[in-house]
């Protein structure tokens, strides 16, 4: 009896300050079938099944839920697909990083109107307070202008590069990049690697176009990332651990 107890509170005690989550993938399917075409799309999400507290793991529950993840109901989601073979086609994640108190997880959303198009939703959560996580409750919020001010000059630097190598044309480079500016606003674009903080930028190319497009991934190592952390934020945490 006395090791089950001591064996219980060692659980508890690794729940409660436990700094990652385990997750399984959770699976939707929708079928649909015409004259021309049968087939399912797929909805592969994430799931939070264990590593933190009951607690804790119903307050992330809703940020992971399909609902939220699609930006739709999922019933909405599927109906629609056996009605028309269109809509939201289908859907993927990545783990980007799950340590240190933090998950980042990238969903990759497939859908199909006139033509097929896909984008990304990045969730970043703080797996201590069961909150997201924002650009300024890790970065200084007075060297942020600074910070998206360098990553411009990099987007800047690619925009006139695609234009140099003659993969895009100037009219096309007039209609998708006039008035691109990587802004404070684009900091919340983001995801916790291993390597430090992944920033996006969405240049809006249509999906078959996507190739004329420049980098939109702009990577700032944990080392170059220092210097705009906020002192005891979790990104400072894992610089100095």
């Amino acid at each position: 009896m006395k090791f089950l107890l001591i064996t219980l509170l060692f659980l508890t005690c690794a729940i409660a300050n436990a700094q990652s989550v385990f997750i399984q993938s959770k699976k939707y399917f929708a079928p649909y079938k015409d004259e021309y075409r049968q087939d399912t799309a797929v909805f592969e999400l994430p799931d939070i099944i264990g590593g933190v507290s009951n607690d804790m793991q119903h307050r992330l529950a809703p940020y992971l839920s399909p609902d939220s993840l699609l930006g739709e109901n999922i019933d909405s989601v599927i109906a629609n697909y056996i009605s028309c073979g269109c809509g939201t086609v289908g859907a993927t994640y990545r783990v980007l990083y799950n340590n240190d108190n933090v998950l980042s997880i990238s969903v990759a959303v497939e859908t199909m109107g006139a033509y097929p198009d896909a984008y990304y939703v990045d969730i970043n959560l703080n797996l201590a307070a069961g909150k997201k996580i924002k650009p300024s409750d890790f970065l200084v919020k007075s060297k942020m202008k600074d910070l998206a001010a360098g990553l411009d000059k990099i987007m800047q630097k690619r925009i006139k590069d695609k234009i140099k190598s003659g993969e895009i044309g100037e009219e096309d480079a007039l209609q998708f990049f006039e008035g691109a500016k990587f802004t404070e606003d684009a900091l919340n674009h983001f995801a916790f690697t291993e390597k430090g903080v992944m920033f996006y930028y969405n240049f809006s190319i249509p999906h078959a176009l996507k190739a004329l497009s420049p980098d939109e991934d702009f990577l700032v190592t944990w080392k170059d990332l220092k210097e705009y952390v906020r002192e005891g934020s979790l990104a400072d945490k894992i610089i100095n651990k």
